[in-house]
């Protein structure tokens, strides 16, 4: 194999980690409205919560900026699927002004005030 062969890159997996005030209602907003499952851990001050192939973990925070300049990105080519399932459920998902029809791009806030941003793939440069 020479320098510039690559081996198998293992696989990572990112896990936000976001502040929480309050761990009852963080988990009441992810698993009540959201569909998360609450994961076993044995911990007073940390929340893991999974949906799917999809992990999310808390830390107990007392500093509202701290969860006000939180966010987090998922991005799928189902936006629009989860933008209607989360509006079925209530939940206030907010469209950027320049979005026509269907959105390709939205957020929600949890009580705190994480931000979740939900949107498609990026836009690929066309080829020079």
């Amino acid at each position: 194999m020479s320098a510039q062969e690559t081996m198998a890159k293992p696989a990572l997996k990112v896990v936000p980690i976001l502040p929480s005030l309050d761990f009852a209602q963080t988990r009441d907003f992810y698993v009540g409205n959201l569909g998360f499952e609450e994961v076993e851990f044995a911990c007073d001050d940390y929340l893991v919560i999974h949906r799917g192939g999809l992990e999310l973990q808390f830390w107990l925070s007392d500093d509202p900026f701290q969860c006000q300049n939180s966010s987090v990105f998922f991005r799928s080519e189902a936006v629009r699927d989860i933008y209607r399932d989360l509006c079925d459920r209530g939940i206030e998902a907010v469209v950027p002004r320049d979005t026509h029809g269907e959105p390709t791009r939205f957020h929600v806030r949890d009580p705190h005030g994480n931000l979740l941003m939900f949107g498609g793939s990026p836009l690929r440069a066309a080829a020079h």
